[in-house]
């Protein structure tokens, strides 16, 4: 019973560490994650072609220092192609980045 106990409340105290910091902790790269979806479907429901792996969000909304973009996995010419990065991320502005696929799959959050 008391196993069960300790058992139990270490997997509390396991699930609250790890807190949200600015420098891309993991729950800032969760939530990274949903706002790039988020932006995905935005620009997928106003007809934005993303065939192409266009910027989504030089800066997500709550997460300033996080860009969202479009790549294929694997990635393709076109990905590398500056004008289909996100300018914030180049220019130093933004840090860390989410990308997507053109279906909205995640390739990568860092």
């Amino acid at each position: 019973m008391i196993a069960g106990v300790l058992a139990a409340v270490a997997l509390v105290a396991a699930g609250c560490g790890g807190g949200s910091d600015s420098s891309g902790g993991s729950s800032d790269q969760a939530k990274a994650i949903g706002e790039a979806k988020t932006a995905f479907q935005k620009a997928q429901s106003q007809g934005q072609n993303l065939s192409a792996g266009p910027c989504i969000a030089r800066q997500l909304p709550s997460l300033p220092d996080w860009a969202a973009d479009i790549a294929h996995n694997p990635r393709q010419p076109v990905d590398d192609q500056p004008m289909n990065q996100c300018q914030s991320y180049r220019d130093g502005q933004t840090h860390h980045f989410v990308e997507l696929t053109p279906t909205g799959q995640l390739i990568r959050a860092q």
